[in-house]
């Protein structure tokens, strides 16, 4: 009987199974454990209210926050059904997208060269995705009826995990290869989406916000074969540090605060040009300007709605702004590029 060996060069290809047997195997054990959290009687011997098993502090992101958890199966399913969806969608367009891309045998990729690379704009870029799928994964184990901490731990884990599984894919590329330093900016994301829900009221004031759009570089085909798909679009993007001036000033200050000016802050925004033909070259953007908090802006307590405002608030919107460097130059409306 001919048996077919399997070659390294084609584990990108199986890298989600492998990633969501992980994720399983961490989720699914903890939910018998969870599960007995919502079977929890207070000290009166009766079962918890809403108002007693609300966990606080918490953000208000259209989900519920409990401090036990009532798990709802149907909707775990859903999750666990929708993630591999999403996952196998997402890893076909990447598969499609890196086609001609050559593939080899695992291998890591070399240190001083990866930290010099692009300006360090990618490992922002890590850090970013990781920071937002953690926290995207924390409120949909939330309304499966999670627990807020299980909730968190295990979006950060499924944050993690999501982006191992990049890594690891990289690692049979040619021309790229597993980084070291990419893993740790997943975890530093990891790290901060957990601290941010932990911690809301010291922190829910600063995030991470992220605007594209296609560049030059790549409209023109400047991009070398292994890095010339949309993925790989740097000069096309900014990565953005917002604070918002009303959850950073102290408690007492905000009562007198206007209601109106509670959405504004400022951002902090770092992009790249010039890296296109060469990886190590080209030069450093910084920007400065004005940001808007939708979770702050009133629509009423529609879950829904304030899911999706929490959702598109991951997108630094186009707004005045200015770039300081490399030449100063004033934007009425800046959004990327």
């Amino acid at each position: 009987m001919n048996h077919r060996k399997f070659r390294p060069d084609q584990f990108p290809r199986v890298a989600p199974i492998i990633s969501w047997i992980l994720i399983l195997s961490f989720l699914l054990p903890g939910i018998p454990a969870i599960r007995g959290e919502s079977e929890a009687p207070d000290s009166s011997g009766t079962t918890l209210s809403f108002d007693n098993d609300r966990y606080k502090p918490y953000l208000d992101d259209g989900t519920t926050w409990r401090n036990t958890t009532q798990l709802k199966p149907w909707r775990l399913g859903v999750i666990v059904g929708g993630f591999l969806i999403f996952d196998a969608a997402g890893y076909a367009k990447i598969s499609q997208l890196q086609y001609d891309t050559k593939t080899t045998s695992f291998h890591f990729h070399e240190g001083s060269r990866d930290i010099r690379e692009y300006k360090q704009i990618d490992k922002v870029g890590h850090f970013v995705e990781a920071y937002y799928m953690s926290h995207l994964t924390s409120k949909i184990y939330r309304w499966a009826g999670l627990s807020a901490p299980s909730s968190i731990w295990f979006g950060s884990l499924t944050g993690f995990l999501w982006m191992l599984q990049i890594e690891i894919t990289d690692g049979f590329y040619e021309a790229w290869g597993f980084s070291y330093y990419d893993l740790l900016f997943n975890v530093l994301g990891c790290g901060y989406s957990a601290l941010q829900q932990f911690y809301p009221e010291q922190l829910q004031g600063i995030r991470f916000k992220v605007s594209y759009a296609p560049s030059y570089a790549y409209k023109n085909g400047l991009y070398p074969p292994y890095s010339d798909s949309i993925l790989d679009d740097y000069e096309g993007i900014n990565f953005w540090m917002t604070f918002n001036i009303y959850d950073l000033v102290p408690r007492d200050w905000r009562r007198s605060y206007p209601g109106w000016l509670a959405p504004w802050g400022i951002s902090l925004g770092y992009g790249v040009e010039g890296i296109a033909r060469d990886v190590f070259g080209g030069q450093r953007e910084f920007l400065i300007g004005l940001d808007i908090d939708l979770n702050k802006i009133p629509t009423g307590e529609n879950k829904i709605v304030k899911f999706w405002k929490d959702e598109f608030n991951f997108i630094r919107l186009p707004l005045p702004a200015v770039r300081v460097s490399p030449t100063t130059i004033w934007f009425g409306f800046y959004f990327s590029g």
